[in-house]
C-alpha cells in the first residue's frame, strides 16, 4: 500500500490520471484517418493485479533510478532502456529540442541493446503532433495507406505500432521519447501509453536536472579558467620601475571583471629616458587580457630596437591588423619622458588624451592618430617636443576614469577631472592618484567599477 501511495503522490504531482477508468472502445480505422490515441483519457492502473503490480514496479524503479542520476548520458541511457522495457518496442529514440525543427537525435537503441547510428528515420508527423499537443500519442497502423498518412518513413520502415511522449520539465519541453515496432502482432495499449507518458514526465525532470548540473560544472570550469587568467595577468602586469632619477611615478589599476582589457607598461630607455605606455582593448575579459599582453610584449621588443615612438606604434598597429580578428581594436598612448632635458614627446593612437598639469592649470593634449588594429600600413606621427618644468604632472588614464557613472547616470567627465588635477598638482604622484580615486569613489557611490580603470601619474621632481 505504501508503494501505491508513493506512485499516487508522484502521479498527482505530474497531474496524471491514474485511477481506474473503463477504456474507451477503439474507433474503426479509416484510410484517411489512422487510429491516433492521446494519453489524456488513459489509465495506468487497470484492475489487473499482475499488470498493475508490474506497472508500479517499473514506475517506482524508474523514478528511483533517474532521480539519483545527474549524469546526462546516464539519464538518456535509462530513458531508452526503460522505454523499451515498458513498451516491448523494437526501437527507442530520444530526440532533444523544444520544437520539431530543432529536434536532434541524442540517443537511439534497439531491443537487443545495440546503439543505432547513421541516418535514422522516424514518424516525423507523429512527433510533430506530440510536441504541438503536449501529450503522449500512439498509433496502430493496419494498412499501407495508414502508414502513408503517418509519414513516408512509417511506410518505408513497415512500422505497425508507433508511440511518442513529450518530455516536459515545468513549462519547458526538452525533447521527446519515441518508440516503434514492425511486429504485426504488436500493438501499444492504452496502459502502455499512460505508463510511457508518466515515465516521460519524470525523465524530463531528470534530463533538465542533468542539463543544469552539466551547465553548472561548465560554469565552474569557466570561472576557474577566468580566475587562472586573472592570476596570470596580475603576474604579468609590470611593477613600477625603481631607481628613477628626476621623476616620481605612481599607478592604479582595477579590472571590471576577473581579467581586464586595460594594459600599461614602463620601459627605461637610453639616456635616462622613460617610456610609459597605457592602452585599452575593446571589451574586457580573458580574450581582451590575452590581447593586451601580446601588445605589451611587442611594444617592449620594438622599444629595445627602435628609438622613434611613431615607428614603434606603427609596427604594433601592423601586428594587430595582421594577427587579430576583424572588429578587435585598441587605443594606445605612448609617452617618452626625458627628465634630464625636461622634455616630453608622445604618440596617441585614439586613446583618451594625455593630461598635462602645469602651474597655470590642466589641459588635454591632442591625439596624433587613429586606434590600432583597423587600417594596415597606417602612418603614425609623434607630437612636437614639449618643454616641461619642475613640478609638472602627466596624467595618463583609460576611459573608465572620465566615464565613471554616478547613481543618477551622470559621467564624471573631463572638465571635472581637469579641475581636480589642477588642485592636486603640488602633491606627490601617489597622492595625486589617491585624490582622484577618492573623488571618483564619491561620485560613483561605491568601490565597484563598470569598466576597467587604469591611471598613471608621472611627476617631474
Amino acid at each position: 500500500m505504501d508503494r501505491l501511495g508513493a506512485v499516487a503522490r508522484v502521479l498527482a504531482a505530474m497531474k496524471w490520471p491514474w485511477s481506474r477508468k473503463p477504456e474507451e472502445p477503439r474507433r474503426a480505422p479509416t484510410a484517411q484517418a489512422p487510429e491516433l490515441e492521446r494519453s489524456t483519457p488513459s489509465t495506468i492502473l487497470t484492475g489487473d493485479a499482475t499488470e498493475d503490480s508490474r506497472s508500479l514496479e517499473i514506475l517506482l524503479d524508474t523514478i528511483a533510478a533517474v532521480t539519483a542520476n545527474i549524469d546526462l548520458d546516464g539519464v538518456l541511457r535509462d530513458i531508452v532502456d526503460r522505454s523499451l522495457q515498458v513498451t516491448k518496442a523494437e526501437r527507442a529514440i530520444v530526440l532533444l529540442g523544444s520544437s520539431p525543427e530543432e529536434l536532434t537525435v541524442r540517443l537511439a537503441q534497439d531491443k537487443e541493446g545495440q546503439m543505432l547510428t547513421g541516418e535514422l528515420q522516424w514518424s516525423r508527423s507523429l512527433v510533430r503532433r506530440c510536441l504541438e499537443e503536449g501529450l503522449a500519442v500512439r498509433s496502430v497502423v493496419q494498412s499501407d495507406q495508414e502508414a502513408l498518412e503517418l509519414g513516408r518513413s512509417v511506410y518505408d520502415l513497415k512500422l505497425r505500432a508507433v508511440m511518442c511522449a513529450p518530455m516536459r520539465a515545468k513549462d519547458r519541453v526538452v525533447g521527446v521519447i519515441y518508440v516503434d515496432s514492425r511486429a504485426v502482432r504488436r500493438e501499444f495499449s492504452s496502459r502502455d501509453l499512460a505508463l510511457f507518458g508518466a515515465i516521460s514526465a519524470q525523465l524530463a525532470i531528470s534530463v533538465e536536472n542533468a542539463r543544469l548540473h552539466a551547465d553548472s560544472l561548465e560554469k565552474a570550469r569557466l570561472q576557474k579558467d577566468v580566475e587562472i587568467a586573472r592570476r596570470i595577468q596580475q603576474h604579468l602586469l609590470p611593477s613600477l620601475p625603481d631607481d628613477l632619477i628626476g621623476v616620481d611615478v605612481a599607478c592604479r589599476y582595477q579590472a571590471a571583471e576577473q581579467a581586464s582589457g586595460d594594459t600599461y607598461d614602463f620601459v627605461k630607455l637610453s639616456g635616462g629616458r622613460l617610456a610609459v605606455m597605457i592602452g585599452d582593448v575593446t571589451g574586457h575579459g580573458v580574450g581582451a587580457a590575452l590581447l593586451t599582453h601580446a601588445v605589451q610584449a611587442a611594444l617592449r621588443s620594438y622599444l629595445e630596437l627602435l628609438d622613434d615612438a611613431a615607428t614603434v606604434v606603427g609596427k604594433v598597429n601592423q601586428r594587430l591588423v595582421d594577427g587579430v580578428e576583424t572588429g578587435n581594436f585598441m587605443s594606445l598612448l605612448l609617452v617618452i619622458v626625458d627628465p634630464a632635458q625636461r622634455t616630453l614627446q608622445y604618440v596617441n593612437a585614439g586613446h583618451p588624451g594625455l593630461v598635462l598639469v602645469q602651474e597655470g592649470g590642466a589641459r588635454v593634449l591632442e591625439k596624433t592618430g587613429m586606434v590600432l588594429g583597423v587600417v594596415g600600413d597606417q602612418t603614425y606621427e609623434a607630437s612636437p617636443t614639449i618643454e616641461l618644468r619642475q613640478g609638472d604632472v602627466l596624467f595618463l588614464h583609460t576611459d573608465g576614469v572620465d566615464e565613471a557613472m554616478s547613481p543618477e547616470r551622470e559621467v564624471f567627465g573631463v572638465p571635472r577631472l581637469l579641475e581636480l588635477l589642477g588642485t592636486l598638482r603640488d602633491r606627490s604622484a601617489d597622492q595625486v592618484l589617491a585624490g582622484v580615486e577618492q573623488t571618483i569613489r564619491d561620485h560613483v557611490g561605491s568601490d565597484d567599477v563598470e569598466d576597467d580603470t587604469t591611471m598613471i601619474v608621472v611627476k617631474l621632481t
